[in-house]
């Protein structure tokens, strides 16, 4: 696990720029540091609830409250967005935290106090900044697996989102065969080009295992490769240690399952010009 302050890592997160073009395009600069991260820790303030636009113009950030700037309610797929960063009104590291309601009023109350948040680094062009009501970032903290807020370490329960968030993969998606990536490495630049401007989130998809890497006492998040026959593709899928998704995994029994997962993009593929993407299982059973 890497752990970072606010001050360091959220700069880096909120450098990228975007291009309406066309094509779309979306520059990644300082990537080689962002592509080897995986589970993290952040450390920094929670702000009120902001969100960011992205001027595609200037590529200038404003950040405004959402609302009041509390956190009143979770959203409609269960989660807790959350601000994390260094002062209000300047860029954050956005998070989210699953099945978020017995954790609203802790946050409502700690607002402008230190947190330690870790989890999943993820990378996704699901907010990038092309719309209007995006609060445009790429990177985020998805899942939130533990925060220390309030005086304590309160574990997080990762498991499955609400239903009508998840959507079946059983075909392939445009987009995926649309975006393109080159590297710079003498600039250290990712250029991705071609993307909608949206992508899908929480994925749910049947197929098979193998070479699963348990890493049950090294901590690193545990592995395996999963392959669809629907979609005619094979997945490195990750399990962030002491989540449901790892419990099942080294429990399972047969090799066919259906997995819900969230989709990411593989920055250290990108660093090879291949615009793959990879998955983070959240749920696991035994088809």
């Amino acid at each position: 696990m890497e752990t970072f302050t606010a001050a360091k890592l959220s700069p880096r997160l909120n450098a990228y720029t975007i291009s309406a073009g066309p094509p779309r395009t979306i520059i990644v600069p300082k990537a080689s540091m962002l592509a080897g991260l995986q589970d993290i820790t952040v450390s920094g303030t929670l702000l009120k609830r902001q969100v960011v636009t992205l001027d595609e113009a200037t590529n200038r950030r404003v950040a405004k409250l959402l609302g009041d700037g509390g956190y009143t309610k979770q959203e409609a797929d269960g989660d807790l967005h959350f601000a994390l960063g260094m002062k209000q009104f300047q860029p954050h590291i956005a998070c989210e935290l699953q099945n978020a309601q017995a954790f609203l009023s802790m946050f409502n109350q700690a607002i402008g106090k230190t947190i330690s948040t870790s989890g999943f680094f993820r990378c996704l062009f699901e907010h990038p900044g092309f719309h209007r009501n995006d609060d445009a970032h790429i990177f985020e903290i998805h899942p939130v697996r533990a925060v220390s807020l309030a005086g304590g370490i309160h574990a997080v329960n990762v498991d499955i989102p609400e239903q009508k968030s998840i959507h079946p993969w059983d075909k392939p998606l445009p987009q995926d065969g649309r975006i393109k990536v080159t590297y710079d490495k003498a600039k250290d630049t990712l250029t991705f080009t071609g993307m909608d401007g949206m992508d899908t989130n929480y994925i749910q998809v049947k197929g098979n295992v193998s070479a699963v890497t348990l890493n049950v006492t090294g901590g690193a998040p545990a592995s395996f490769t999963f392959v669809s026959p629907d979609l005619g593709l094979s997945f490195q899928v990750y399990c962030l240690q002491g989540i449901t998704a790892a419990r099942q995994l080294r429990q399972l029994k047969t090799t066919t399952i259906t997995m819900t997962a969230l989709r990411n993009i593989d920055l250290a593929q990108a660093l090879k010009n291949k615009y793959i993407i990879n998955l983070l299982a959240i749920d696991i059973r035994q088809a």
